[in-house]
């Protein structure tokens, strides 16, 4: 508080001190004006504090949510097409995305395949880790 009333009274002093020096005409108008402006705003600061709003720092800029669902269901549609084509297989995929620490992240996929032998579920868990997939799980759907 003092150091809003010690620039305050330096700012009013200042004003003062300007309007003896300034000589008369259309500059000592503009001068007083710009001075009596500046010492309005000077008064006013503590009042203006009121009406600050706090900044949203929490607030995210992103439905994170939704983002990580779209990519989910885009990425899983996409290596279903894959290991149809690679494998001839009819397959349903699940590719589970979140995001955390800033970071959208894959964090695991299952495959389901109707009637498959073992040796072709192994070759396709092989493919996926070469594709670089975390947490694979590949399972013969019940029928």
């Amino acid at each position: 508080m003092t150091a809003y009333l010690l620039t305050a009274a330096g700012v009013i002093f200042l004003t003062v001190l300007v309007s003896f020096i300034i000589p008369d005409g259309k500059l000592n108008k503009s001068v007083n004006f710009i001075l009596r402006m500046v010492c309005i705003g000077v008064l006013l600061k503590p009042v203006m504090g009121f009406f600050s709003f706090p900044a949203d720092e929490d607030k995210e800029l992103a439905d994170y949510t939704y983002v990580c669902k779209i990519y989910a269901d885009t990425q899983s549609q996409a290596l279903e097409e894959d290991l149809n084509k690679n494998f001839g297989l009819d397959c349903a995929c699940e590719v589970d995305v979140s995001y955390f620490d800033g970071e959208i992240r894959e964090n695991g996929v299952a495959v389901f395949i109707e009637d498959c032998d073992s040796a072709k579920l192994d070759s396709i868990w092989e493919y996926l880790k070469s594709l670089g997939y975390i947490n694979i799980t590949v399972n013969e759907k019940g029928g």
